[in-house]
């Protein structure tokens, strides 16, 4: 009996045990996950739950960066940022509140000049941020801001403005609300303009509802940086008013102009019409938002001559003294060449050649060149590559490459057909002659601004094009198309003048060959031209009736120079000529900028010569 109840009692205590063992097992494995669980919590995932925390007890708003100026070579603002106001709602600070979006979006719609419904949409979004109105009147803030309503509030923010209004609009381009640069320098200068933005944050409690006695935490805002640019504002002004009656005179859909300083490559005006107001941006055109002297290309017609005789004479192929026997027709391959000038054929100089503006001529002497050498004339002299000054779109043109070069393709080019470029490449051709031969890039952006002084840009690189006694050669050949020949409308009182006139079919954006009735007129030079100082290019969109370079492009040639001439004060060449100077002409030096920052394939039948 004794026994048996022993081994009862071991039995129980057997059972006991392992119970325990069991509770004590599991208490054992409760524990490690427990504590797996906090060395996940507080070590291995401790940032991830960290920032789930803060994004529900913290709200950020980004603290839009103040955006750099824009500023012409005097120094006055072609874009500035201005204080503005941006108000702001938390819709489930409202509705956590039990207060009615009703009445708020009632006393906000008067101020904010918004539509109720528009208010009252927003104010009732499951959202802890929405904004109201955007970059308004900085009084407009002020008032919200006095009015105390819940879940409302107002942030700085900064508003781009185009105190010069139309004036060089496509150059500089424009902002979008969110201070990005969209187009023109705008963009192309978006990573120095920006800044960097900043960032505020506040805390509040699990409905949302900001603790007002809570510290704001704040990251300023980085101001981008004040650039210059090398636009001349009377001469930029000139050109867009010229370049608008002209357009109206022959009823063109458009004109362009270039101004350039032969000695820097400083784009002095870059202008086209019609144009926009920054004002009123959603009501401009794509054609007339496009900076088109940059980004639309053409073929540049009897302009492109100065190029072939320049080749010519740098190869030794023909003399500036030959005489050449000049056919009023020639023919080559399956295409016939003949000027605009019916002559019976007869000996011209290589200068007649020029200022008469020979189709057949040019391409005799153009046939005496290897197809690869007149292509890489055209190469060094900046055609069939972006000039370097850095707009956004900016067109390199079209050069045909060696491999497509037919029968044709010499002779077609040789006269500006069959290849095409950007006004800009047109006038850097006449800055390189002008410049005894040396091309430098063009350029826009003179500087930055540090502390109210200018920070000059880096020189712009410099190309060696032609020899100065080749220069000197095609710059006497450009004197007398001016002079003689079909550039006379070009003439300015008082200066020597060269340049050349051209005209050229437009090419078809739809098919091969040409646009019927649409041309070009065109007129590229420079002076005075003993001592340049001015390159101008200029060109007129499908001008109606009159369309010749000589007849519709000279003379806004010549009132351009004019212009640029009187504001640069360039001595006459010809005082008794020039006469006085009138009153109108009388500008402020051109000097350097003071301290900124307180006021900084389609080839085809090419047609008959420009002719004058």
């Amino acid at each position: 009996m004794a026994a048996t109840s022993g081994l009862a009692g071991a039995v129980g205590r057997a059972r006991s045990g392992r119970r325990l063992g069991v509770f004590l097992l599991v208490y054992l494995l409760l524990t490690a996950a427990i504590g797996w669980r906090l060395v996940t919590v507080q070590v291995v995932s401790a940032e991830e739950y960290r920032a789930a925390a803060e994004q529900q007890a913290t709200r950020e708003v980004t603290l839009p960066a103040e955006r750099g100026a824009i500023y012409d070579r005097a120094g006055d603002p072609l874009a500035i940022s201005v204080p503005a106001s941006t108000v702001y709602a938390n819709p489930r600070l409202l509705a956590s509140a039990e207060i009615d979006p009703t009445y708020v979006a009632a006393d906000l719609e008067p101020l904010l000049d918004a539509d109720l419904a528009t208010l009252m949409e927003r104010l009732t979004r499951d959202s802890g941020f929405v904004y109201l109105g955007r970059q308004l009147p900085r009084a407009v803030g002020e008032q919200v801001e006095a009015m105390r309503l819940p879940g409302i509030g107002v942030v700085e923010e900064p508003r781009r403005r185009y105190p010069a209004g139309p004036l060089a609009a496509q150059v500089v381009g424009f902002a979008g609300l969110d201070g990005e640069g969209l187009s023109g320098l705008e963009g192309g200068l978006e990573a120095e303009l920006a800044g960097e933005p900043g960032l505020l944050r506040q805390e509040r409690a699990p409905g949302g509802v900001e603790i007002s006695a809570s510290p704001r935490q704040v990251e300023p805002s980085v101001p981008g940086e004040d650039v210059v640019l090398t636009l001349d504002r009377p001469i930029q002004d000139a050109a867009e008013r010229l370049l608008a009656e002209t357009v109206e005179e022959h009823g063109a859909i458009g004109a362009s102009a270039v101004v350039l300083d032969v000695d820097t490559g400083e784009i002095l005006a870059l202008a086209s019409q019609p144009g926009y107001d920054p004002a009123g941006i959603g009501e401009a055109s794509a054609y007339e938002r496009r900076n088109r002297a940059v980004t639309d290309v053409f073929e540049p017609g009897s302009v492109n001559k100065a190029i072939t005789l320049a080749a010519a004479i740098e190869e030794g192929v023909v003399d500036p003294a030959d005489t050449l026997e000049v056919p009023p027709r020639i023919t080559i391959g399956d295409k016939a060449f003949s000027d605009a000038n019916a002559r019976a054929g007869g000996p011209l100089t290589v200068e007649e050649i020029m200022a008469q503006s020979s189709n057949v001529g040019t391409i005799q002497i153009a046939q005496r060149l290897d197809d690869e050498t007149l292509l890489e004339h055209l190469g060094s002299f900046g055609l069939g590559a972006p000039s370097g000054a850095g707009f956004p779109g900016e067109s390199g043109g079209i050069v045909p490459p060696l491999e497509r070069w037919y029968a044709t393709t010499k002779p077609t080019v040789a006269i500006g057909q069959g290849v095409s470029g950007t006004l800009l490449q047109t006038a850097g051709v006449f800055q390189t002659i002008a410049n005894g031969g040396e091309r430098i890039e063009p350029r826009i952006v003179r500087g930055s601004v540090d502390d109210g002084a200018l920070v000059a840009a880096a020189d712009a690189p410099r190309h060696d094009v032609l020899s100065p006694g080749t220069a000197e050669a095609v710059r006497d050949f450009l004197v007398a198309a001016v002079e003689d020949g079909t550039g006379q409308a070009a003439a300015v009182p008082g200066y020597r003048v060269a340049g050349k006139t051209g005209t050229a079919q437009k090419a078809s954006t739809t098919s091969r060959g040409y646009e019927p009735g649409a041309y070009i007129a065109t007129f590229g030079g420079f002076a005075p031209a003993e001592e340049p100082s001015v390159a101008i290019a200029v060109m007129v969109d499908e001008p109606q009736e009159e369309i010749y370079g000589g007849v519709v492009a000279a003379p806004l040639f010549a009132e351009l120079m004019d212009a640029a001439l009187a504001r640069r004060r360039v001595t006459p060449t010809d005082a008794a000529e020039r006469g006085p100077v009138p009153a109108s002409e009388e500008h402020e030096d051109a000097g350097d900028a003071p301290a900124v920052g307180e006021a900084a394939e389609g080839l085809g039948e090419p047609p008959a010569d420009d002719g004058g």
